[in-house]
């Protein structure tokens, strides 16, 4: 079984964020930038998501509808495995009611030709081969791309279901405004919706399985957005696109197990500390960097195999997927006892 970087290009998530608006109706959101930042974070974290980064395109402060819409058309075009589409600046409705997705240079009096319309996104997906298709938006009104998914009634879920799974998850209902914290506090702040999303993931969600699914994250996401008074996200899905795992959970007892034999020290590194007097030889700085090397290694399969399941178990591959998990287990065994090798050398 391989999981060199070639495998990489079936699945590609594109993060569009718009911080920076050419018209003064639409205010600079600075928590834009902070929030693609964090989803290309949270996406490449390889104890979570496991995406390469080779996988991700950021786009930030596009100026071109045209020219945008044609590369993610084409990413689309060349995805056969996940694709994913974050985006995150300000939503507005044309004079049709359909939802717009700013760039810089989109004109408030003119947003349906000035700026990217969610119809324009649909078929992007609709012409995709990907196995599964994910859209999360940050911004205001994004309700409506779910209405517009679902416009011609069930037959447009039905149509998509009959290619692939499709899932989108909006910060926003359709005729709500999402919510971002005051401009001072943007310079390091994400947008409410982001800040939620990548903290929930990154904590994990007890009870829950080892892998979290939009069906697991989206309930949670829901309650701990509104018990603060933020608006109630919204959520559409097609086939079983809403099982897709989207990362490892933090939380699972598992994991939570893992994370204990790996930060425990060796077990006589007290007894050699009092057996020397506590003056124990330092070990050189030379084999200490080789022991991080080592780690980083092991880490970087580790991420790689993360990818590698997730894309078998989107593929519906069981055999793949259990020969991953078999070679996942080995090789967090010798990550776990990399990290205790240097926790030894560092004491």
């Amino acid at each position: 079984m391989t999981t060199d970087q070639g495998e990489y290009g079936a699945s590609r998530a594109v993060l569009i964020g718009v911080s920076d608006y050419d018209h003064a109706v639409f205010t600079p959101l600075p928590a834009a930038h902070n929030s693609v930042t964090a989803m290309q974070g949270l996406l490449s974290d390889s104890a979570l998501c496991g995406w390469s980064r080779d996988q991700i395109t950021v786009i930030s402060n596009p100026r071109s509808v045209s020219e945008l819409g044609i590369q993610l058309t084409e990413l689309a075009k060349e995805t056969t495995g996940v694709l994913l589409l974050y985006y995150v600046g300000h939503g507005v409705v044309t004079e049709r009611a359909e939802l717009c997705l700013t760039v810089s240079s989109t004109h408030p009096g003119h947003p349906g030709i000035s700026g990217l319309r969610w119809e324009t996104v649909r078929h992007a997906f609709l012409s995709s081969p990907a196995r599964v298709r994910v859209g999360i938006l940050d911004c205001c009104f994004s309700g409506r791309a779910i209405e517009a998914l679902s416009g011609a009634g069930d037959q447009v879920l039905a149509d998509l279901a009959d290619i692939r799974g499709s899932y989108v998850l909006t910060a926003s209902r359709s005729n709500r405004t999402a919510h971002v914290p005051p401009p001072h506090e943007q310079r390091s702040a994400c947008t409410s919706f982001t800040a939620e999303l990548t903290e929930l993931v990154r904590a994990g969600i007890p009870g829950k399985p080892d892998w979290l699914s939009f069906s697991d994250i989206y309930p949670e996401l829901r309650q701990r957005l509104t018990s603060k008074g933020l608006p109630a996200p919204d959520r559409r899905g097609t086939d079983t696109a809403d099982q897709y795992q989207l990362a490892a959970n933090a939380a699972s007892r598992s994991s939570r197990r893992a994370r204990a034999e790996v930060l425990a020290p060796p077990p006589h590194a007290t007894d050699q500390g009092r057996a020397t007097g506590g003056n124990r030889a330092r070990t050189s700085p030379t084999k200490i960097r080789a022991a991080e090397g080592v780690v980083r290694s092991q880490e970087e399969r580790v991420g790689r195999l993360l990818g590698a399941l997730n894309r078998a178990r989107t593929a519906g591959d069981a055999d793949t997927a259990a020969s991953v998990e078999e070679e996942l287990r080995n090789v967090r065994a010798l990550l776990a006892a990399a990290i205790k090798s240097l926790e030894e050398y560092r004491s």
